[in-house]
């Protein structure tokens, strides 16, 4: 993997460029590829690096991002976007989390920087590394809820980044304005790798698939919103930006309620508004029925007081299914 080579996007003027990264040829005879977006602005500055589709049933991000390239004035524009709209087109295509192949890691999501000479996975992320983290001054690895009805409103960054750029990440995803930010961690993922390169970046994770039509345009409005607060926040735009209150946590915060038996999962929290309630210790947070004798399998209550910040639709779990987050009231902290 060769980071001193020139970038696809090399000696671009202002306005629009579309071209497609070539990964390796399938067994149907097609060749992989990956699809590049690039917006360059008329003045010089940063390269916001934006990779979305790395779960392939996580397709909110994507559409709400072709509306952002779409609006953006290159004439008002410092520096560039560089967006791979489908970072796993056969997860895509499949409309699975993972890569569908035989062998080896399959969830592109752990394997940065890749292998060129790996598996198909591990190919995927070699190319990406090698065309769009290796020239970036910031990264947004844009992530949402999947197949499963998910409501979530967060941005994470890496906690175990060094401290300055985990500093500057955590400013990113303050940035990008959602209720929560959360300090994960994200061993294996973009993030992380490009991280270790001294590069900033936040990993939000909103909204989800077939959410309706007005939930949808609420994620999708929320996204773009958020998209230009951390372009404001680099000086790639002109604004204000100024982060709303935000609950702040880690890993030791961080609760996930999972059912340990699978069932049709009647949710008691299934609304936007609902995230960011404090839900006391006890709390019913749904039940879980089973679909042939009708019987209540289990009830999920919260462990303690936390804030909720992850909950699903009603509809079919499987055991073991993440149902529901909270972050604990007591080791929380409110950024204002």
């Amino acid at each position: 993997m060769n980071d001193k080579q020139l970038p696809l996007w090399a000696g671009q003027k202002e306005g629009r460029f579309f071209t497609r990264i070539e990964v390796t040829t399938m067994l149907n005879g097609a060749l992989l590829t990956l699809p590049l977006h690039v917006v360059t602005g008329r003045n010089p500055g940063p390269t916001l690096g934006i990779i979305t589709n790395v779960h392939g049933d996580e397709f909110l991000p994507t559409t709400a991002i072709r509306r952002l390239l779409s609006e953006i004035d290159t004439a008002k524009l410092k520096g560039r976007l560089a967006v791979i709209s489908v970072a796993n087109p056969l997860a895509t295509a499949a409309f699975g989390r993972q890569t569908p192949e035989q062998h080896g890691r399959t969830d592109l999501h752990e394997v940065f920087p890749g292998n060129p000479r790996g598996n198909t996975t591990q190919m995927i992320a070699a190319a990406i590394t090698g065309h769009v983290l290796n020239h970036v001054d910031a990264l947004i690895d844009f992530h949402s809820g999947g197949s499963g009805g998910r409501l979530q409103a967060r941005v994470d960054y890496d906690a175990k980044a060094e401290p300055k750029v985990k500093q500057r990440s955590l400013e990113l995803a303050r940035a990008f304005g959602m209720p929560f930010v959360h300090a994960n961690d994200l061993t294996g993922t973009a993030s992380a790798y490009v991280n270790s390169r001294g590069i900033p970046t936040a990993n939000p994770e909103m909204g989800g698939a077939y959410l309706g039509p007005d939930n949808t345009a609420l994620y999708t409005g929320q996204a773009i919103a958020g998209l230009r607060g951390i372009m404001v926040a680099m000086s790639m735009l002109k604004g204000a930006m100024k982060p709303p209150a935000q609950l702040h946590f880690d890993l030791k915060a961080r609760r996930e309620i999972r059912p340990r038996h699978s069932g049709y999962l009647v949710s008691r929290f299934e609304r936007p508004d609902d995230l960011g309630k404090l839900v006391k210790k006890g709390i019913k947070l749904g039940e879980v029925i089973d679909l042939y004798s009708y019987q209540v399998l289990e009830e999920l209550t919260a462990p303690f007081d936390g804030y909720l910040f992850f909950s699903r639709y009603s509809g079919v779990v499987g055991g073991g299914t993440q149902a529901f987050a909270l972050a604990e009231a007591a080791t929380s902290k409110w950024l204002d």
